[in-house]
């Protein structure tokens, strides 16, 4: 799922950006950060890192119920941890906030796709998706990890060609582009 995370990290990177009117230094940086913290440990799959589990091994789950915050979406892929940390932003307003914030883009990117791939988790008894409390509660789809809707479908063709039409609306280019395929689709059908 790695690559999909990545995917939806750019692709959520490059409608922020947009959103936000940042220019093109700041788009790229923004993007490239929100790609970092989609996919791997600085994401919400930190639960899977050594110091993570490390972490969970000295806390007593069961004091906590619903087996314990530091399993696999457990607390680190709670919304509300991304949902806080963007009121603190929103509030706070520092210079450097458009960074946070492409943080926070890519952090919310991979959630979202866990929403839609997260199995149900039968060694935790976790159902699918993320946990709608810090760390039970789980709701999702729960489609395939790994199966073909992701594999086929999400990471080589409806995410590559998303990225790469709002990479192009970005820059401005997508309404020419659209203009001259239909232009050409109109003059080959009267031609």
């Amino acid at each position: 799922m790695g690559a999909t995370h990545r995917l939806l990290g750019a692709a959520a990177g490059v409608v922020w950006a947009g959103s936000q009117h940042l220019g093109p230094g700041q788009t790229v940086v923004g993007v490239a950060v929100a790609v970092l913290t989609s996919a791997g440990g600085t994401s919400p799959d930190v639960d899977q890192s050594w110091a993570w589990r490390r972490t969970g091994r000295v806390l007593p789950a069961r004091a906590f119920g619903h087996g314990g915050p530091m399993r696999h979406r457990g607390l680190s892929h709670w919304w509300g941890l991304p949902a806080g940390a963007a009121l603190w932003l929103a509030a706070a307003a520092p210079g450097w906030y458009w960074v946070a914030a492409a943080a926070l883009v890519g952090w919310g990117s991979h959630l979202l796709g866990d929403l839609v791939f997260g199995r149900h988790d039968v060694r935790s008894a976790r159902g699918p998706g993320i946990p709608l409390a810090p760390w039970w509660g789980h709701v999702g789809l729960g489609l395939d990890v790994g199966g073909t809707l992701e594999r086929l479908v999400m990471q080589r063709l409806a995410l590559p060609l998303a990225l790469a039409w709002l990479t192009l609306d970005h820059l401005g280019l997508a309404h020419p582009l659209w203009q001259r395929v239909s232009q050409a689709v109109v003059s080959a059908r009267h031609g």
